[in-house]
């Protein structure tokens, strides 16, 4: 994780999508600051739904990482790279670059299935495996569909203020 970059901390956590649910009395919060792995479900409609959206807007959000406003900053997509039992691990990438039709940056939290990989490791991957983007813009995130899904899944309490800090546009 990038010391000291508030938006990065937000998806500090793994995600990891199984065929099974993890039950767990942490909050999000909780679990993003212990870097913890968020395990979700196979085939979860919203979190489907999310990664729907942000692959149905990838198109505007990469133009406009091409060429960025002066009020932009922080631009990062979210990767799914399959891991052994089933198992797909998403990690943030950012910032990133494009060359030849493909994409690479290092991978920006902790991989937990995924062997072979660390933190600050550089990969190569295609579009097709971005499922969520986001950057900051005049300090309000843009983007992070998944994290708005996960905040739906907290008590309001707690999702209301994440919401806050990181100036998010998610609907509870």
């Amino acid at each position: 994780m990038q010391t000291g970059t508030v938006a990065f901390a937000l998806f500090a956590a793994a995600a990891i999508m199984t065929g099974a649910s993890q039950a767990s009395g942490q909050t999000l919060q909780e679990k993003v600051r212990r870097d913890q792995t968020i395990t979700i479900p196979r085939g979860d409609p919203e979190m489907a739904a999310a990664m729907q959206k942000a692959r149905s807007t990838l198109s505007e959000f990469l133009a406009l990482a091409d060429a960025p406003k002066a009020s932009t900053s922080l631009f990062a997509v979210k990767v799914g790279i399959p891991a052994k039992g089933n198992v797909v691990e998403y990690f943030w990438i950012g910032p990133f670059t494009r060359e030849n039709g493909r994409f690479s940056g290092k991978i920006d939290n902790e991989p937990r299935s995924v062997e072979g990989l660390r933190l600050g490791d550089r990969i190569t991957f295609d579009q097709d495996q971005i499922v969520d983007w986001l950057y900051l813009e005049d300090g309000r995130m843009k983007g992070n569909f998944t994290a708005c899904v996960l905040f739906k899944r907290e008590r309001r309490e707690e999702a209301e203020a994440m919401i806050a800090k990181y100036r998010m546009d998610c609907k509870l």
